[in-house]
């Protein structure tokens, strides 16, 4: 998706493969691409060496939307152009053809618009269907033919006029109703023989006709059912639909069962936008078409812009786990994913993982200091102030911090907890746990944020890029992970203090390392005592500093 230079509204782009493009340059195809929530957006594009067109509207979601539905669209009539022609029995043509009657009712049933705009429509199609006319205009989705019907059949009895011209002289159907009877049959992935076009663009032209009808009636108020509509055979009885699998259809089974067993959200997150970058290298969502060459492939592609580290953990895990469970449970019968390797990077560090001493300071001002900007939702703002403070004196994960409820924080045991809980969002280990809250916290102004808060989350659950983004402009220094920095740095301050190995893994939701550390439970009032014990964070960490902290009052942070 592109934008055109000086416009705001976004452009829709996509080349056509080379090896086809000959075939089909030329070619006008119907797109009818809005979403449910969409109103209705057709276009009639032609085919070049590539496709073009703007999107019609600057709002990003509605845009993507619209771009996702036509590359879908395109994409299939690019795989039907290799594909083997059909023949359909007439049952299932006219099952076929109720797809063109569905489509003009999704489109008007809540808004038909004026009467006389169906008339017109209904006298172009009936003209063209009794072979009356030549050359008529393609039938249109959103109908404006006024002027090309008054021109041929004059504003008197339409019906009438139209009787004038005599029946059979001419054949017109591919005129004007070719455009819907692609858009059938592209998106049932249906390649028809030829010899069956004629048959089924009369068919086509009935329904369209059917339509016309219908929502003429819806349009002068009458809404009473159309015994029409249920004259088309449905769509599955048609043989030569068959189901296809696709790679995202893979993800979201795969997903149900993995819900089930308690993977978690960020893990799904994280799959499925490896199955899009893949889907959208390969061109096509048919997973019984990927190869291990496609892999390969794709392997090379993504190494021109990520590093190898980035591709082992990042893409590849989701990719080879979809791939194993539809092998595991007989929906392919080879995993294609298999043929990857990426050799792991020997690691070089050059810094700590955690933050500084100086970091830490300068993060901690910069969340005491923060301000609403204009226009900000106030429970963004309050994540920039929040969480990475709640994450340095906790050691959870940005995100952990992030998806925190009113309700999750509390008193427990005599101690104020934060409730970390998988029923709040996605936690790694699918496990709650309860973190007393550090004392600094408190004093900084923590539960009296809390206590003025609304009911449920008490940040917004779009901040998790903005805060590491805030976080990032305060640190500059990219060897350093915003979301895990704090983890590693309360690890290091631990063992300088000589805490509780045991107690500070069950803080930030590590698992015990030995059998033995697994034997009984870490009470809050463990937690307390390590917690309590942290140094605070000060603003600017004296120099030569052992520990890397040092006390402050500190005063209220919001």
């Amino acid at each position: 998706m592109s934008q055109r230079a000086g416009s705001t509204v976004p452009q829709f782009r996509i080349r056509v493969p080379t090896k086809i493009v000959d075939r089909l340059r030329g070619k006008r195809v119907l797109l009818s691409i809005s979403t449910p929530d969409d109103y209705p957006f057709v276009r009639t594009v032609t085919i070049g060496s590539d496709v073009a067109f703007s999107l019609g509207t600057d709002d990003r979601t509605i845009a993507e939307a619209r771009q996702a539905n036509a590359l879908d669209h395109l994409r299939r009539l690019f795989d039907l152009t290799e594909a083997a022609p059909i023949s359909l029995s007439h049952k299932d043509m006219v099952a076929l053809s109720g797809e063109t009657y569905r489509l003009y009712q999704e489109i008007h049933r809540d808004n038909p618009g004026e009467p006389d705009a169906w008339m017109y429509h209904k006298a172009l199609s009936r003209a063209a269907l009794e072979g009356r006319i030549k050359n008529p205009p393609p039938a249109a989705l959103m109908p404006n033919e006024a002027n090309t019907a008054i021109e041929l059949f004059g504003t008197d009895d339409l019906t009438a006029a139209v009787n004038t011209f005599p029946a059979g002289q001419h054949d017109a159907l591919e005129d004007r109703f070719g455009l819907l009877a692609d858009w059938v049959l592209i998106r049932q992935r249906i390649h028809l023989n030829p010899n069956d076009r004629q048959r089924f663009l009369r068919l086509v032209g009935t329904a369209s006709l059917d339509a016309g009808w219908q929502l003429r009636r819806n349009a002068e108020g009458d809404y009473s059912p159309d015994p029409k509509a249920h004259r088309f055979p449905p769509i599955e009885s048609v043989t030569a639909i068959k189901p296809r699998q696709t790679v995202s259809g893979l993800l979201h089974l795969w997903w149900a069962e993995a819900k089930a067993t308690g993977r978690s959200q960020t893990t799904y997150d994280t799959y499925k936008g490896a199955i899009d970058r893949l889907v959208k290298h390969l061109g096509h969502d048919d997973a019984t078409r990927v190869t291990e060459q496609d892999m390969l492939a794709f392997k090379d592609a993504r190494l021109k812009v990520v590093t190898a580290k980035t591709l082992k953990d990042g893409d590849l895990p989701g990719i080879k786990s979809i791939f194993g469970w539809a092998v595991d449970n007989r929906r392919l019968t080879k995993n294609p994913a298999d043929a990857v390797k990426v050799k792991a990077e020997k690691k070089i560090r050059t810094r700590p993982k955690g933050f500084t001493d100086q970091e830490a300071g300068s993060i901690f001002e910069a969340c005491c200091s923060y301000v609403q900007k204009p226009k900000e939702d106030s429970r963004t703002a309050a994540a920039k102030r929040w969480a990475p403070l709640i994450a340095c004196y906790t050691g959870c994960r940005i995100a952990e911090a992030l998806q925190l409820r009113k309700e999750d924080v509390r008193t427990e045991s005599g101690h104020h907890i934060f409730d970390l809980n998988p029923l709040a969002g996605s936690i790694k280990t699918g496990t709650y746990r309860l973190v007393p809250v550090h004392p600094h916290l408190i004093e900084l102004g923590l539960l009296r944020f809390v206590a003025d808060s609304g009911d449920g989350p008490l940040f917004a659950r779009s901040s998790y890029k903005r805060v590491l983004d805030f976080v990032r402009a305060v640190v500059t220094d990219e060897r350093v992970q915003p979301n895990h920095a704090w983890r590693h740095r309360l690890k290091s301050v631990s063992r300088n203090l000589g805490f509780d190995p045991r107690v500070v893994d069950a803080i930030q939701g590590h698992a015990a390392r030995t059998s033995g550390e697994d034997y009984g439970d870490v009470s809050v009032f463990a937690m307390a005592r390590v917690i309590n014990a942290i140094p605070r964070i000060a603003k600017k960490p004296p120099a030569g500093s052992a520990e890397g902290v040092a006390k402050e009052s500190g005063g209220r942070c919001g």
